[in-house]
């Protein structure tokens, strides 16, 4: 049974990132709602208060006694959860001493602390009473910008503390309760949303070497996931052609080396079968060699092929000399026309450039040319006409040798194709050449097309980008 890691696993991880966003947008909630529910309760508290100071201060104004103060404020209505016993206030003169103060003082003085400016005339403050939390409010009366009395009221802070520690303790039974099942919720949505993911994993399991032609299910709406398992698919379909040109490589490299190995016992075998002359000897050493030619060329074309089409960005790409390069590929044909009596023509402008790998456009001009010369009979032409074309270079090799039939020309650049017994192994060819100038015409962002018709010569046209 496989243990799952949870620090690694991405269900547990969006869990935990989405319980901890919820549990900070809860908080910060819960604060702004804490902060905003005390400040309301301070300031309907401090809003009483200051009604009843500025009672006790009319009063004071029209000359009432302290008893009829007392028995006036009694008769008022109060904010309602606060009892008028809770009520208290005292009247100090300008030398701070208390000549009034509410009954249910018996005596005790409201002490100033710390005070909170309200308006420009009141000040807030939070006191005791004999261990009792109050809420304090001191307003002073002046009379004539000097003052004469300062009038203290009060009253029992129990509906604010009560209010304010419920809803404390509510706000964090809630944010403890919200946080649990945020998990749950979290769990579940992730759980969900990645199951597609593991469907995607198990049909990814499932799919090996022998099985390359199964897909991925693709289910659903055009989300991230179904263009994740489309793209998963597309690189399966990638690797099964990739996979497949693979296993027919390696067939058609066992097939030729093979039959090389075959011809090459078959003469051996012959030649020491019995007393042979000398004349004999040297014909079957002649078709060893030619035998051992062929693989030696099909080797190095292989090895090229394996090692320059693997990573494209080996190539380095330069401004070439079109000039001087068709003369490299006169110079080093030239022989194999000559000795062939083939008519091998350059029809070029004055000045032609190409951007590229010059070793690999040297390669490519020199195999097709060859390949022109190889079926064209002695006695025949090979023509290169180059031409202008724009932002492109068209470059037509064209010859008048025994053609190729219509039925094979989609197949020609197949690696290892040969076309029927005119084009055997006796002449040569490997069956890679055309093969590998496709790869360099198309690495070069250019475009190779091949016309021809039996007995009637055929046309390479290609078409590559200039300087």
């Amino acid at each position: 049974m496989k243990i799952i890691n949870f620090s690694k696993s991405i269900s547990w991880r969006i869990t935990i990132w989405h319980s901890i966003i919820f549990i900070l947008i809860l908080s910060l909630f819960s604060a702004l709602l804490y902060i905003t529910f005390s400040d309301s309760l301070n300031e309907e508290v401090d809003s009483m208060l200051v009604r009843e100071g500025d009672m006790i201060a009319y009063c004071i104004e029209y000359g009432y006694s302290f008893s009829e103060i007392e028995n006036h404020l009694n008769g008022l209505p109060v904010s309602i959860g606060i009892q008028k016993e809770e009520m208290y206030w005292q009247i100090e003169n300008e030398q701070g001493q208390v000549i009034a103060a509410s009954q249910n003082l018996h005596g005790q003085r409201i002490v100033s602390a710390t005070m909170n400016m309200v308006d420009e005339k009141s000040f807030s403050w939070d006191p005791e009473l004999n261990g009792i939390p109050l809420r304090a409010m001191s307003l002073p009366l002046l009379t004539k910008n000097k003052l004469t009395y300062r009038i203290t009221v009060a009253t029992y802070d129990r509906i604010r503390h009560v209010a304010i520690h419920q809803l404390r303790n509510i706000t964090i039974i809630c944010n403890f309760g919200f946080a649990a099942i945020s998990i749950v919720i979290g769990w579940l949505i992730s759980s969900k949303t990645l199951q597609p993911i593991k469907k995607i994993v198990t049909a990814t399991n499932s799919i090996s070497v022998t099985n390359l032609h199964e897909r991925l299910p693709i289910e659903g709406s055009e989300d991230e996931l179904q263009i994740l398992a489309k793209t998963l698919n597309s690189m399966i379909d990638r690797l099964e052609i990739s996979f497949a040109q693979i296993q027919q490589f390696t067939s058609d490299v066992s097939h030729e080396l093979r039959t090389s190995l075959t011809i090459l016992r078959g003469e051996i075998d012959v030649a020491l079968n019995k007393d042979r002359s000398a004349e004999e000897y040297k014909s079957v050493l002649y078709s060893v060699m030619e035998e051992i030619v062929y693989l030696s060329d099909m080797v190095e074309k292989f090895l090229y092929l394996s090692t320059k089409t693997s990573d494209p960005n080996q190539i380095v790409s330069k401004v070439i000399d079109g000039i001087r390069l068709f003369e490299y590929v006169r110079n080093h044909l030239s022989s194999i026309a000559v000795n062939k009596k083939i008519e091998l023509t350059f029809k070029t402008p004055e000045t032609i450039t190409f951007h590229g790998d010059e070793d690999l456009l040297r390669r490519l001009f020199v195999n097709l040319i060859e390949n022109a010369i190889k079926y064209t009979p002695e006695g025949g032409t090979v023509a290169i006409h180059v031409t202008s074309k724009g932002k492109f270079a068209q470059i037509e090799v064209i010859d008048n040798g025994i053609g190729i039939p219509e039925e094979h020309l989609p197949y020609i650049f197949q690696r290892f194709y040969r076309v029927g017994d005119s084009r055997t192994r006796s002449q040569g060819g490997t069956g890679l050449g055309l093969s590998l100038c496709k790869w360099i015409v198309e690495v070069h962002k250019g475009t190779i097309e091949v016309r021809s018709k039996p007995h009637h010569g055929t046309t390479v046209i290609l078409s590559l980008r200039h300087g």
